[in-house]
């Protein structure tokens, strides 16, 4: 292994300069950081982690111990425990116990030895068995017991395994079963004790005859076929974990084909939909932030809870809620065209699958959607719509059937699961609601978080501008940073371009401006609804998007859909985009996975998007049509969407880790939708205002500046005397 001497000799520095770059220190210059990183390359110099830590006394380092990696549960609790200790500034080390003590001792002998800060554990002692941690000498403040607690710590995280147990005992009595086998590990484990005392004594009260046998991964085949030549029916199998479950429904199906008992199971969260065992469902992901939330705070000596945390339990989700019996044998679904909704395309066939109604979806471009919504007249053609949530004002009376003709419910009930924040802008109209929130969006700012922590870069940023290089505040500092990040004004830029501009059609063009002056301003209308585009801000936001030609492509994206594939090729710095187009970023062609970092909007004012839907009001199946749009808007169905790629109305699913994990932006997206205060309708036409028309102005002044046809003050005073003839 080279020394530092060897370095500092091959890149011609003193040592302490490459001690100072090694250890991340900002006071070398780029120069000489790039002559450091070149011999480090050439001499093949890793960094000793452990040498280091030694020095420092300390380390960013958390453990964390599973029983194996094949149940799906230990994998979901670990990858949202490495996710949030990671975007914490720390390290993860996984470990395997086998459900073996003499194995996990031997895991934490290796952990104490890498000075870790903290201990996550699903731990195979017991509670009249040997205490390793104590023996070994972990201090207690420094582990978090997970699922089990052998030694009732107040440092445990769980769910309510008393409840799963007394719950899934009514679900089986109230279907009428009287005799069922279940299926655990060992009781010495205080979870499935939990569960198991309180599910006997439930089916004992309706004088149920139970099976009880404990069991573990390696040896639960050859218990399954014991139990299942020797067992009388069943009317129900009930197993305390998804893997077991797994391998009984193999074991039955291959050598007991003949046997249909319903198998239920203790699950984690499934966000899509499947099909085979019926799951009583735990969030692990949850389970896993929280171990290493509370791992950090205790390192960090910030404040935490010395007590049990017992989590809420996710019970029996319903995919498909009760649906009326129906003749109807089709619905016709009109959407503007936007990733969700070819996703809800395929969410469809459940729908179908279940009720036998197909489902029909035409999905339209964005101008030619207006085009049917303006000339639809009485046509019966849709049973159900999905528009752009801006124009629910101008259109909204005239298409949507209101809410109140169509259920007994009140309109706070039916908004109760969703965000904060949507009602009424993206369901009412006058004080009367017509539509239901879909997906609702915020622009966000992505960039490109490898590039912005180069060291290389940060230097050379700071000797040109003489300060930090970070995610820009307001547009002036997102120029020079785009302009940084353009070759053609830096040849030491690793991208061509620093940013993407969005300006399809008028529109879109507008969209992009009023993103500029909403980070200064609030409002876009004075209180006798005036236009303010003759002002210093609009003025000065329309020179903000004009200087962004000169560090974008030339050919500019027509939609935030192209915007998100293009910065996905990875030659531009950064991109403006709604989050329910970002999932677009992550396609398999894409070259920056793992290197996108995201943040608000400069100014922190985001405008939003997104759809809403609701009933046509010349639908000849409007009880159906709203059913669909009950369903479609469920918090199952609109997480599961998000996954695919969408963006949910549905506030819980935001705490659903497997979602954000895949798209750790929608959490700012969800925050953005609270915080954004944007008014951009006059106040006298707020229950009609022909929004696509006023953008279709504002767009128009945008194209010109852009294409240098009129100065940013004539253009932006052009476009009030529009305004002010034909809409004010």
């Amino acid at each position: 292994m080279p020394t530092i001497k060897d370095i500092a000799k091959e890149a011609g520095v003193a040592q302490g300069t490459v001690s100072n770059v090694l250890n991340g220190r900002g006071n070398v210059s780029s120069d000489k950081i790039i002559l450091v990183e070149q011999a480090c390359a050439k001499l093949g110099y890793t960094m000793n982690q452990r040498a280091k830590t030694l020095r420092q006394g300390s380390s960013k380092l958390l453990a964390a111990i599973i029983p194996n990696a094949h149940d799906r549960r230990y994998t979901d609790f670990f990858l949202s425990f490495k996710n949030y200790a990671e975007s914490s500034g720390y390290s993860v080390r996984l470990y395997f116990s086998n459900d073996l003590l003499a194995e996990e001792e031997v895991q934490l002998q290796t952990i104490r030895s890498e000075m870790t800060a903290g201990i996550a554990t699903f731990s195979s002692c017991t509670k009249d068995g040997r205490n390793i941690y104590d023996e070994i000498g972990i201090p207690k403040q420094d582990v978090v017991f997970v699922e089990r607690n052998p030694f009732d710590s107040p440092f445990y995280i769980g769910f309510d395994y008393a409840k799963a147990g007394l719950e899934l005992a009514e679900k089986l009595t109230s279907k009428k079963c009287s005799r069922i086998l279940l299926i655990t590990e060992t009781l010495d484990y205080s979870s499935q004790n939990e569960f198991y005392l309180a599910f006997s004594a439930a089916l004992k009260a309706k004088n149920c005859i139970l099976h009880h046998v404990q069991t573990d991964s390696q040896h639960c085949y050859t218990h399954f076929l014991q139990v299942l030549n020797d067992l009388e029916p069943v009317d129900a199998v009930v197993l305390t974990n998804y893997h077991l479950a797994e391998n009984f429904s193999n074991v039955s199906k291959t050598f007991y084909p003949h046997l249909h008992s319903p198998i239920y199971t203790i699950s984690p969260l499934f966000t899509i939909p499947s099909v085979g065992c019926k799951k009583y469902e735990l969030n692990y992901r949850l389970m896993g932030r929280c171990a290493a939330e509370q791992l950090i705070k205790r390192k960090e000596n910030k404040r935490s809870e010395i007590q049990p945390m017992i989590l809420h339990n996710d019970g029996m989700r319903n995919w498909l809620s009760k649906i009326p019996g129906s003749t109807c044998k089709r619905l016709t679904i009109l959407t503007l065209d936007s990733p969700t909704a070819r996703i809800m395309e395929n969410m469809a066939r459940i729908y179908t699958d279940a009720t036998g109604i197909e489902i029909k979806v035409a999905i339209c471009s964005y101008d030619g959607i207006h085009e049917i919504l303006s000339d639809l007249g009485n046509t019966d053609a849709y049973d159900v719509i999905r528009l752009d949530h801006t124009w629910l004002s101008w259109f909204g009376e005239h298409i949507f059937a209101p809410l109140s003709e169509l259920t007994s419910s009140s309109a706070e009930q039916l908004f109760e699961p969703f965000i904060p924040g949507l009602v009424p802008q993206y369901t009412s109209v006058n004080g009367v609601a017509y539509a239901f929130p879909e997906t609702p969006s915020a622009q966000l700012l992505f960039y490109r978080k490898d590039l912005f922590e180069n060291t290389v870069l940060q230097r050379l940023y700071k000797e040109q501008y003489k300060e930090e290089l970070a995610p820009p505040q307001d547009f002036e500092h997102f120029n020079r940073i785009a302009r940084f990040f353009t070759r053609r004004f830096n040849e030491h830029s690793p991208t061509t371009y620093g940013t993407t501009l969005t300006l399809g059609n008028s529109g879109v063009a507008a969209t992009e401006y009023l993103t500029r002056y909403f980070s200064h301003s609030h409002d876009l209308f004075d209180a006798n609804g005036n236009l303010l585009l003759n002002t210093d801000i609009a003025i000065q936001s329309m020179k903000e998007l004009i200087e962004a030609k000169d560090y974008s492509p030339k050919r500019y994206n027509s939609w935030w859909r192209e915007s998100a594939r293009e910065f996905a090729a990875g030659d531009t710095a950064m991109s403006i985009i709604f989050s329910n187009y970002a999932s677009e970023m992550m396609d398999s062609d894409s070259v920056i996975i793992n290197k996108i970092g995201y943040t608000y909007l400069p100014g922190q004012n985001s405008l939003l998007g997104g759809g809403c839907i609701g009933v046509s009001k010349n639908s000849q199946n409007k009880t159906e049509a709203f059913d669909f749009i009950k369903w479609i808007c469920s918090e199952e169905i609109t997480t599961a969407m998000t996954l695919l790629g969408s963006v949910s109305p549905c506030e819980k699913t935001y705490s659903n880790y497997e979602v954000l994990d895949t798209y750790p932006w929608l959490g700012l997206s969800h925050k953005c939708i609270a915080q954004s205060k944007i008014n951009r309708i006059p106040p006298q036409k707020a229950t009609c205002f022909d929004e696509r028309r006023f953008l279709s102005i504002l767009g128009m002044a945008v194209n010109t500046v852009y294409n240098d046809t009129a100065t940013p003050q004539d253009a932006l005073i052009y476009a009030i005397q529009s305004y002010n003839r034909t809409m004010k």
